[in-house]
């Protein structure tokens, strides 16, 4: 009976040995979250959605969304806000464009002359005057861990 006790903690010991790093490299990857706060949506409908870029190409910014680092949607909107997070992105240099997907189609809706049929908004709270801005005008440095980013919406 006492051996087998030995056993059990001598197991239970190299059990937790090598648990421990992988539980610590878990926790790692989790606090590296890019927190995308959005509000001043014009209402409740429909769905937020983000494109990262990252500055491997640059001139990706804004429309080349598959030539993105990430994409993500939020649940949900509420009270004219959405928070939208990135997980697992490296620390460097970033441009978020964001839009708000009001028909719920997947898309950003543009009119035949491309003007915007929806909101939309760029990291920075860069709002654009003739064109979309680039890349380098919307570009922040993110340190990595937990940080957060807000962004207003422009209708």
């Amino acid at each position: 009976m006492i051996r087998q006790a030995k056993l059990l903690t001598i197991l239970f010991t190299i059990a937790m040995a090598i648990a421990t790093p992988v539980c610590a490299q878990d926790a790692a990857q989790q606090q590296d979250v890019l927190r995308v706060h959005l509000d001043g949506f014009r209402n409740n409908i429909g769905k937020a959605h983000c494109t990262l870029f990252n500055d491997s190409d640059p001139a990706a910014f804004p429309k080349e969304g598959k030539k993105a680092f990430k994409d993500g949607e939020a649940p949900s909107i509420k009270n004219a806000y959405a928070e939208i997070d990135f997980t697992g992105v490296p620390p460097g240099k970033y441009a978020l464009v964001c839009y708000h997907d009001e028909n719920s189609n997947g898309k950003f809706d543009e009119s035949v002359f491309g003007m915007p049929e929806e909101g939309y908004c760029f990291s920075n709270n860069v709002k654009p005057t003739i064109m979309a801005p680039n890349f380098a005008e919307c570009a922040f440095d993110y340190k990595g861990g937990d940080q957060p980013i807000s962004i207003t919406m422009i209708y």
